[in-house]
């Protein structure tokens, strides 16, 4: 029997097998990776020497389950899983009532959600105990998944909700980015140039903004003069309706979650 299961190893899988290892959670020589291609295998093999590979489930302490949402109920009903074992999943929309249903006996789950930021450990990753898991199994998930940045607990209602925030808000962010560099490229700037202020004003401005305890109103003002530029843009966001628009995509990021999870 392994220590860690991980089955599915995409970016979020890999992510989450960095972190374990460079923090010291678990031993690499402890963990086993599911990964049915054989050539996906063999560049594993190359990556993290020392972590076992296998085509299919292998009996585990506990088990990570990073696959799409959509193949979750087929991996779960896969594994074995021997009390006190944890299954941890870090599928969009799926609910710890699902993962419940699809084990053969009833097991402590905890339902993740990270974040991509995650890759390079400055992550957020909110995790929630299912019926038959305590506070050890959410104790022993959080330390599992600090290799990706910062861990909440929170209850599973606020799941959703965190989806919409903090698990596809990257999305929101690079999408603010890309449209910044498209507007530095149409008033005469290359898009090399565009790019590296964009982004670098985004990496400053959200570190400062961590600096400050978050107070998003404070630091805007700062920059708003009366009747200066910066004023002139945000009036016009108002006018195009820009906050509206953020707002309105959260809300059908959030119901989209809430549909993945009665499906």
């Amino acid at each position: 029997m392994v220590e860690l299961l991980l089955v599915g190893c995409g970016k979020m899988g890999r992510a989450l097998l960095d972190g374990v290892i460079a923090s010291g959670a678990v031993e690499a020589s402890e963990i086993a990776v599911v990964e049915p291609s054989p050539a996906a295998r063999d560049s594993l093999a190359v990556a993290y020497p020392g972590v076992a590979l296998a085509d299919g489930p292998l009996a585990a302490k506990t088990c990570i389950v990073a696959t799409k949402p959509a193949q979750v109920p087929q991996v779960v009903r896969s594994l074995s899983l021997e009390p006190p074992a944890l299954l941890i999943s870090i599928a969009a929309g799926v609910p710890t009532s699902k993962l419940e249903d699809a084990l053969a006996a009833p097991r402590a789950v905890v339902r993740a959600m990270p974040n991509t930021p995650g890759q390079i450990g400055m992550g957020v990753t909110a995790v929630c105990a299912g019926s038959h898991a305590g506070q050890a199994d959410l104790e022993e998930a959080s330390r599992l998944l600090r290799g990706l940045g910062e861990v909440v607990t929170v209850p599973e209602n606020q799941m959703d909700a965190i989806t919409a925030i903090s698990g596809s808000g990257p999305a929101y962010l690079y999408y603010i980015v890309e449209a910044l560099v498209d507007s530095g490229i149409e008033l005469g700037l290359s898009a090399d140039l565009a790019a590296k202020l964009a982004v670098a004003t985004f990496a400053g401005s959200t570190e400062l903004l961590a600096r400050r305890q978050y107070d998003t109103r404070a630091l805007r003002l700062e920059v708003s003069s009366p009747g200066g530029t910066t004023i002139a843009a945000t009036n016009a966001f108002d006018v195009a309706g820009v906050r509206a628009g953020i707002r309105a995509g959260v809300r059908a990021c959030y119901e989209r979650s809430v549909e993945l999870g009665k499906a």
